[in-house]
């Protein structure tokens, strides 16, 4: 596995505001950041993006299930945990998903998917009721 990929899934393993100056390690000043909320692009976009991301959250760590890795390429498939006191009454959340990074000696593109409504949605009240009652109906 590539020294970077390596980096990559050891400084998510515990993701905090903490360790966002961290990204200089990884990430190239031009990184371009995509995931299904939106894009951004450039590493001082990327670390205020990432503040606000993490901002009050409680918690927050990723555990790497699988790594496919190219020369230049990596596919890292994750579950990610967090708490938010906003969020399922403060209670963990689980949410699976996959990062794209590509790279030379940093990361240049870091692409993530996973579905936002089992990250948000579907831990706000009025909404959970409404997305489960969705779920029935479409599985019927």
């Amino acid at each position: 596995m590539s020294t970077i990929v390596e980096q990559f899934c050891r400084y998510y393993k515990e993701f905090s505001q903490e360790s966002i100056p961290g990204l200089d390690d990884i990430y190239h000043q031009h990184v371009v950041f995509v995931d299904p909320m939106g894009k951004v692009e450039g590493l001082s976009h990327l670390k205020n993006h990432f503040r606000k991301m993490m901002s009050n959250v409680t918690y927050c760590r990723f555990e790497i299930t699988d790594v496919v890795n190219s020369d230049a390429q990596a596919f890292i498939t994750w579950t990610m945990t967090f708490a938010h006191p906003k969020l399922n009454n403060h209670q963990a959340i689980d949410v699976c998903g996959v990062s794209q990074i590509v790279f030379n000696e940093r990361i240049t593109y870091h692409r993530d998917y996973f579905d936002v409504g089992s990250l948000f949605y579907e831990h706000v009240p009025i909404l959970k009721n409404v997305i489960g009652l969705l779920k029935k109906r479409l599985a019927s």
